[in-house]
């Protein structure tokens, strides 16, 4: 009997060697798969590492595999149908009770110039398809803004709340063309909130003015002449100064804009008095082209309404990635382009992405440093 319960403990022993050798061989072949898999996963974050010192390169080689790019600001799109979308203008207002914004942050190109007092005001322009969920204060109309509007063909939404009696004349004389959606005539798209004080409380969004193009649009697509668009690097600071800030400064303090560029983002982000700029949902908004177009402006009324001359030429500064180009803009005709040319009368290629236009009058300033 005890002969038999050792020779049991002696096989017991022996099929938990054989177990052990059993894992620690199993221990070793998973080992030596997730440990390739490691040290690859290392490799790799070094090469992403070094690579990524050519940030400037990488692009520029991703973007000449971009086929179709779209006319109002350069991206990228799917199809050649997406290139000439149908566009929606917008006035919103940048007084201190409309603040923060809604839509700023999603339109594609933005004009902020001055209106009465030499307060700010913003011209939108979004593709139609845009999703966005809430865009205002919605304010109304000047004469300079659709001289703006009227560059990008007859196909764009002019959303707007009345507007001064020149603008209002203008929109009126059918000849002009202009695809007008004054709230005054169209409260069902647009709503006002509760939670600020006329005339600060207008709003719509991209569902209200699809189904307001989709009803009333012409669908003519017009076409319009783009800006050129490029890739840019980072500035290097070896042939050039590089400026990393820039201030807008139309009224100050209140109406004043400051916009600082991040060679990591590669974007220009926005403050103002209350600090960052951001959307009422939070977004913060960023641009990656800004252009100080410098004009001439007189005051019209006692109300303080201003004539600004936009069918002319004048000084004009791109900043881009850093860089600044100076040179001079010019529009020869109330539908033509506005133009960026540099010192030597080429146009000034543009940065794919959001553009915003700062026109500055007598009144305003710009630096930057």
């Amino acid at each position: 009997m005890i002969f038999k319960r050792y020779k049991a403990n002696i096989l017991n022993y022996r099929v938990i060697y054989i177990l052990a050798g059993i894992i620690f061989i199993a221990g070793l072949i998973l080992l030596a798969i997730f440990g390739n898999d490691y040290f690859n996963k290392k490799r790799l974050s070094k090469v992403v590492e070094i690579d990524s010192q050519n940030v400037a390169e990488i692009d520029t080689v991703v973007s000449t595999t971009c086929r179709f790019t779209r006319l109002l600001d350069g991206v990228c799109v799917d199809t050649e149908d997406d290139t000439n979308p149908e566009l929606v203008a917008m006035m919103i207002e940048n007084h201190t009770e409309a603040r923060p914004q809604s839509g700023l942050a999603y339109a594609s190109v933005v004009y902020e110039a001055p209106v009465e007092a030499n307060y700010s005001r913003f011209l939108v322009i979004f593709p139609k398809d845009a999703n966005v969920q809430k865009a205002g204060p919605v304010r109304s109309a000047r004469p300079y803004y659709l001289d703006w509007v009227r560059e990008y063909g007859n196909d764009v939404l002019y959303m707007h709340v009345g507007g001064s009696p020149d603008a209002i004349a203008i929109i009126k004389n059918s000849s002009n063309n202009i695809f007008d959606f004054d709230e005054f005539f169209n409260g069902p798209y647009f709503w006002r909130s509760t939670d600020r004080y006329a005339p600060h409380n207008v709003y719509t969004s991209s569902a209200n003015w699809q189904k307001a193009w989709d009803k009333y649009g012409t669908k003519e697509n017009t076409d319009f002449e783009s800006w050129k668009f490029r890739d840019i690097g980072n500035c290097e600071g070896l042939d050039e100064e590089c400026v990393n800030e820039i201030t807008v400064s139309f009224l100050p303090p209140t109406y004043q804009a400051t916009w600082k560029y991040s060679s990591s983002t590669r974007k220009y982000a926005r403050y103002q008095i209350e600090g960052r700029h951001l959307d009422q949902d939070g977004t913060a908004i960023e641009a990656d082209t800004i252009i100080v177009q410098k004009v001439k402006s007189v005051v019209l009324d006692n109300v303080g309404r201003l004539k600004i001359d936009t069918i002319s030429s004048g000084e004009v500064i791109v900043f881009q990635n850093g860089h600044k180009e100076e040179g001079t803009w010019e529009k020869e005709t109330v539908t033509g382009r506005t133009k960026w040319l540099d010192k030597s009368g080429n146009e000034i290629p543009l940065k794919s992405g959001k553009i915003w236009i700062e026109v500055v009058n007598e009144r305003g300033d710009v630096s930057w440093k």
